[in-house]
């Protein structure tokens, strides 16, 4: 009897030890999943500027209007649109028959005129002829001089040549055409003078953007291909029109070789303009985000206890997927980028 008191006593002490520890598990599984499970992202504070988005068109640098002194026929063209010419290179003449023949007649009269003066000034010494008369030959003499020099002045630009190497970018006469003088026949863009795009940015870019300031560039006929620029020129007003201002983003130099792009006036291009100026922010993604109002913004970050805890935070501007913080976080703060909705100030987490 006693035996089987003891053996009683002992089993029932067996199944209590394992009742205790059955319920100590079930305590700790219960622990674990009241824990929710988060990601994590710690911040980091750097110098940083939001880039401005930008849209324009590709343009030359400089184009220049060639055309005749004076009017005339043209004789012949000796180029076309799209062609690149050299430095001196003939593009147009005129008919010059009618251009020589007055050329002709200024040398003529002058010679006459230097004629006329020689004799009169040797009869001066007769005492022939007055003062008057001699001074007047004079003056005959350096009119027809000028007008001798007007004539061979216009003889020279009967011609158009290439003031530099370069491209015709439009041609508008046809040989046997009669143009007017001034009248332009050419549009040129030199060479060296580079490629530029220019487009207009609002008044909260414009207040970042400075002369000298890096920009990416990327246009429709290269989309896998990015070229550097550099803004060259900023507007001091804004157009009545759009109420933006202009900016203006010169190219760098382009590959050479096998890797050289062609490109031509009016490419659509588009890229970024990175500011200079910068302040210290904490890019963070938008997923960390729990409620927004404006500027302010509310977030989760996490103790050491990895215990939730609300923040409010001020958002300087939203990029892409990313928001940039200005402050109410600290730098090495863990952030809660997955699994905020679900937390609770204070709640116990499961950091993934």
């Amino acid at each position: 009897m006693n035996y089987l008191t003891t053996v009683t006593g002992n089993r029932i002490r067996v199944l209590i030890s394992a009742f205790v520890l059955l319920l100590s598990s079930f305590s700790i599984f219960a622990e674990q999943d009241s824990s929710v499970p988060v990601e994590v992202v710690t911040a980091h504070y750097s110098e940083y500027a939001k880039a401005v988005r930008i849209s324009g068109l590709l343009e030359n640098k400089s184009e220049q209007s060639l055309g005749f002194k004076i009017s005339g026929l043209v004789s012949r063209v000796y180029v076309d649109e799209g062609q690149f010419v050299k430095k001196g290179q003939l593009l147009a003449v005129l008919d010059l028959e009618e251009i020589d023949a007055e050329v002709s007649k200024a040398k003529s009269v002058l010679a006459n005129a230097e004629r006329n003066l020689k004799r009169f000034q040797s009869l001066q010494g007769k005492n022939a002829l007055s003062m008057d008369q001699v001074q007047s030959s004079q003056t005959r003499v350096d009119v027809a001089s000028s007008d001798l020099t007007v004539a061979q002045f216009n003889r020279r630009h009967a011609v158009i040549k290439a003031p530099e190497a370069g491209r015709i970018l439009n041609r508008a006469l046809e040989p046997n055409e009669l143009v007017q003088a001034g009248q332009t026949v050419f549009v040129f863009a030199p060479k060296k003078s580079g490629w530029v795009l220019r487009t207009g940015i609002i008044d909260k870019d414009i207040v970042r953007t400075q002369l000298g300031d890096k920009a990416e560039l990327y246009f429709d006929a290269y989309p896998n291909q990015q070229f550097q620029a550099t803004v060259s020129e900023v507007a001091g007003r804004a157009d009545p029109k759009t109420q933006t201002f202009e900016i203006e983003l010169r190219l760098e130099n382009t590959a050479k070789g096998k890797n050289k792009k062609n490109l031509l006036a009016g490419f659509v291009g588009h890229g970024r303009v990175y500011p200079r100026q910068k302040e210290s922010l904490a890019l963070l993604p938008l997923t960390a985000l729990l409620r927004a109002n404006g500027k302010h913004a509310e977030v989760y970050i996490l103790d050491e206890h990895d215990q939730a805890h609300l923040r409010l935070i001020e958002v300087a501007f939203i990029e892409g997927s990313r928001m940039a913080v200005r402050a109410g976080i600290q730098e090495g703060d863990r952030i809660v980028i997955q699994g905020a909705p679900y937390l609770s100030e204070g709640r116990s987490v499961a950091v993934q």
